[in-house]
């Protein structure tokens, strides 16, 4: 059921525009922008605070993923201080200690050699899940990781972008590498119940700059980690420009920005445990919850070192 979050109460589609406008779902109204904006703009000014009460508390709510039936999950990597960093530790990992500087040299040259064009992998998108759900533990890893992005979502080529949110493309880090270097990111990224997406979708309207936003993730009772959408090399105006410019994504689907840096442990070689509660924050957009599931049952080895800091191996 799609609908409004309004001082923290939900109001449907079909509270507010009852068989006017066809609007039933998020999709419904991503596909019919601008004219279904202005009918729930419309629609809502007559809602005080007295005529709210009757409502559901969002907070006694299940929040399920803001566009739960996404055509598609596409990711883009707009963040070189996080390539350079996740690729060190990735390499240190597989490889040993390697310079710095061979590196900053190798992103660098990756970069470049995309040239004018913008670079993304497709997500699973039936992987999606919402605010306060579990990520589930793969089997077949020791390293779980999440990955906290700005994503916007589609609307129509009048309106390319219909709303932000937060991302979480959680990722298990020590069978990554290996998938680097043929079709790309797979198995590593589409496990069960691996893609976070919420809380809600907040509209352009009510975003300055989405380029401006201060993160923070807090994990478990261990840490803070922070970080800033400003280190997003190219504006969501511009990939959407891109992507619209040699296809139509339908309405709905969901583009994720990249990993903000600092604010995933492959960054800063610090790894979840297993029953994390996962808070992530973009200021502007509230807060995206996860949890971390237990430990499977017939775990895989991991190519690895095991880990030291739990008690998992």
């Amino acid at each position: 059921m799609g609908g409004v979050v309004r001082r923290g109460r939900f109001l449907s589609f079909q509270l507010l525009c009852p068989g006017n406008g066809g609007i039933r779902t998020v999709r419904d109204y991503l596909k019919g922008l601008p004219e279904t904006a202005s009918l729930l703009e419309s629609a809502l000014k007559g809602f005080d605070e007295e005529l709210l009460e009757p409502f559901p508390l969002i907070r006694d709510c299940e929040v399920l993923p803001p566009v739960p039936d996404a055509p598609a999950l596409l990711d883009f990597g707009l963040t070189p201080r996080h390539l350079c960093n996740s690729a060190a530790v990735l390499f240190r990992y597989q490889f040993g200690k390697i310079p710095g500087a061979l590196i900053y040299k190798l992103v660098k040259r990756r970069l470049k050699s995309t040239g004018k064009g913008l670079p993304y992998y497709k997500c699973n998108h039936s992987a999606l899940i919402g605010h306060g759900a579990t990520v589930e533990w793969p089997s077949f890893t020791s390293y779980l990781d999440i990955e906290p992005e700005l994503a916007f979502v589609t609307g129509n080529r009048e309106v390319p972008i219909g709303g932000y949110l937060i991302f979480n493309d959680s990722s298990a880090r020590d069978i990554q590498f290996a998938e680097m270097f043929g079709t790309g990111p797979a198995k590593c990224k589409d496990f069960r119940n691996s893609k976070g997406l919420g809380p809600f979708l907040v509209t352009p309207e009510e975003i300055e700059n989405p380029l401006n936003f201060k993160v923070k993730v807090q994990v478990g009772e261990r840490g803070i980690w922070t970080g800033s959408t400003l280190d997003y090399s190219r504006h969501p105006d511009e990939v959407a420009e891109y992507l619209f410019g040699f296809f139509d994504p339908l309405p709905g689907t969901v583009v994720g920005m990249g990993t903000v840096p600092f604010c995933t442990g492959l960054d800063r070689d610090e790894w979840l445990r297993p029953g994390d509660k996962i808070d992530i924050h973009f200021e502007g957009l509230g807060t995206l919850t996860q949890y971390i599931s237990s430990l499977p049952e017939n775990r895989e080895k991991s190519p690895w070192p095991s880990r030291k800091d739990w008690d998992g191996e």
